[in-house]
C-alpha cells in the first residue's frame, strides 16, 4: 500500500497550528499503520484504524487503536525512515571549529541536482514524513530554492538547517512557508566582529527576527561546549523573549571537532549546562504546541521508540545522506565515517534501506558488559550512551560507552532538576495512554 496524505477532517481545522498543512500522513507497516498528525503527534495503530485514517481523523479519534505491544526482532526497523537528512553541499561560508562535516569546501563528486530531486521522489514514495536540508551551508547550493520547493510539493515537512548569515529577504520571498521550519545555529562558536562590528549572536538573531517577520517558523540550534557554557542562559532567554523554538545537542569531537577537543565539556560545567537544559525542556512544553508536525517532533517520537525498544533508531527510523551520496544511519555516524550502508548515487535508496546494515544487529543488550556497574544503567535513566556512533567517536568501537564523564554526571543532575521543575519522571514511559509517547512497547516492564 503506498503512503497516504489524507486531508484532516474539516471540523478539526481550527485546531491546526499556524503555517501547518492540515493533512494526516500515514503508511502501512508490518505491525499496522504509522501515522503523523498535523499537530505533531505520531503513533503506531492497529489495522482497525485504517478507515479513520482514510477519513482524516485526528490522533484522539485514532487513539483507541494504538498498538499496545510491538514485537521487535534484533534487526527491527521501519519500512522507511520517518525522517531523513540530506546534505546538499559541504560548501560553507564559515569554518566552525565544531563542524562535524568539516564544512567549507564542497566534497569531490557531490550529487547533481537531478539526483537530489530523484532521491526526494524515492523518499516520498516510501512514506518519509520529514526531510532536513542541510550542509555545509545549504543555501549555497545553486539550486537551493528549486530543491526546497520540490521537497515541499512532495508533501514532506521541511527543515532548513542554516547558519543564517546568507539568508536575505529576497531569498525568503522565494520559499514556501507552510510545513517549513528554518533552524539557525547559534552557539557562540562562529567567531566575532565579522559583521560590521556586530557579534555573531547579534547578527544572527537579527536574521532570525527577519525570518519570523517574513512568516516562517524558526528555531535555534545550539551546540553546547566548554566555550559557551556561560552564554547558554542568554541564548535560551533570547529564544523565550522572542517566541522562537530552541533545541540543543552536546559537542562531539568528530570532523573538525576532533581537532578542537578543548570544546568538550568537563564535569565543572554540569550545573550550568543542566540548568540550561531544564530551561530548554520547560520552554519546549510552552513553544511546541504552537507549531505543527516538524523534524523535532518526529525525532521526539523516535526517542520514545529508542527507550521502548532498547535500540538506537539510527538506521531504523532515520538516516543521513551526505553530499556525495553516502548513506549513514545518522549525522554522528556520518561525521565519524562509520556504518555507511551504500551510496545513493549508484543505488536506489529503497535497495539500501532494505538491505543488510550492521547497525541493526546492535541493541542495548550489546552494551551489557560495557554498562555493568555504571550509575545510570538502570532503566529509570534514559542514557543515550548505548549508541554505536558515539561509541565509535570515543573508543573506536561500536559497543563501548558513548557518554563522557560530563554526560553521565549531567544525566543524574538533569533528573533531579526535571523532577523538581517539571514534576515528572524524565525517563520516557511508553504506554497507550500517554499522548506524547510512542504507543508500542518492547516488553511488559516498559509500561
Amino acid at each position: 500500500m503506498p503512503p497516504m496524505f489524507t486531508p484532516l477532517n474539516g471540523a478539526l481545522h481550527d485546531h491546526v497550528p499556524a503555517r501547518t498543512r492540515a493533512v494526516v500522513r500515514w503508511r502501512k507497516e508490518a505491525f499496522g499503520y504509522l501515522a503523523a498528525f498535523p499537530d505533531g503527534l505520531v503513533g503506531i495503530f492497529d489495522e482497525a484504524a485504517a478507515q479513520l485514517l482514510e477519513n482524516g481523523a485526528d490522533y484522539a479519534a485514532c487513539s483507541a487503536h494504538l498498538v499496545p505491544q510491538l514485537e521487535v526482532p534484533t534487526d527491527f526497523h521501519f519500512d522507511a525512515p520517518l525522517m531523513a537528512w540530506i546534505e546538499l553541499t559541504r560548501a560553507c561560508n564559515l569554518r566552525c571549529p565544531h563542524c562535524f562535516v568539516e564544512g567549507g569546501v564542497a566534497r569531490a563528486g557531490e550529487l547533481p541536482t537531478e539526483r537530489i530531486l530523484g532521491l526526494l521522489d524515492e523518499w516520498a514514495a516510501m512514506g518519509v514524513f520529514s526531510v532536513i536540508l542541510t550542509g555545509g551551508e545549504p543555501t549555497m547550493h545553486p539550486d537551493f530554492v528549486d530543491i526546497v520547493h520540490h521537497a515541499h510539493r512532495l508533501g514532506f515537512t521541511v527543515g532548513l538547517a542554516t547558519n543564517g548569515m546568507p539568508i536575505t529577504e529576497r531569498l525568503l520571498a522565494k520559499l514556501p512557508r507552510d510545513d517549513v521550519i528554518i533552524s539557525v545555529s547559534i552557539d557562540h562558536l562562529h567567531g566575532q566582529g565579522a559583521h560590521s562590528g556586530a557579534t555573531d549572536f547579534e547578527y544572527v538573531t537579527r536574521k532570525l527576527l527577519m525570518m519570523k517577520q517574513a512568516g516562517f517558523n524558526t528555531s535555534i540550534m545550539t551546540t553546547t561546549s566548554s566555550q559557551n557554557v556561560n552564554a547558554l542562559q542568554a541564548i535560551i532567554e533570547w529564544a523565550i523573549d522572542n517566541d522562537i523554538s530552541l533545541r540543543s545537542v552536546p559537542f562531539v569531537a568528530m570532523g573538525r571537532g576532533s581537532l578542537n577537543r578543548h570544546l568538550v565539556n568537563g564535569v565543572d560545567d554540569v550545573e550550568r549546562a543542566a540548568r540550561f537544559w531544564i530551561a530548554e525542556e520547560e520552554w519546549e512544553r510552552v513553544r511546541d504546541p504552537k507549531i505543527g508536525l516538524c523534524a523535532g517532533k518526529v525525532f521526539n517520537f523516535l526517542l520514545t521508540m529508542v527507550y521502548a525498544t532498547r535500540r538506537c533508531m539510527s538506521g531504523r527510523g532515520l538516516c543521513y545522506v551526505n553530499s556525495n551520496g553516502d548513506v549513514y544511519p545518522c549525522s554522528t555516524c556520518s561525521g565519524n565515517k562509520v556504518l555507511c550502508a551504500g551510496n545513493a548515487r549508484w543505488t536506489s535508496f529503497a535497495e539500501i534501506w532494505n538491505g543488510y546494515w550492521d547497525i541493526r544487529n546492535i541493541t542495548w543488550d550489546s552494551f551489557t558488559e560495557t554498562c555493568n556497574g555504571c550509575s545510570i544503567r538502570e532503566r529509570r535513566y534514559f542514557c543515550t550512551g548505548r549508541c554505536p556512533g558515539s561509541s565509535s567517536v570515543l573508543h573506536g568501537r561500536l559497543d563501548g560507552c558513548g557518554t563522557t564523564d560530563f554526560q553521565k554526571a549531567s544525566i543524574l543532575r538533569r533528573e533531579e532538576l526535571f523532577k523538581a521543575h517539571i514534576h515528572a519522571e524524565p525517563a520516557i514511559p511508553v504506554t497507550r495512554h500517554q499522548v506524547k509517547a510512542a504507543p508500542a512497547v518492547a516488553d511488559a516492564d516498559a509500561r
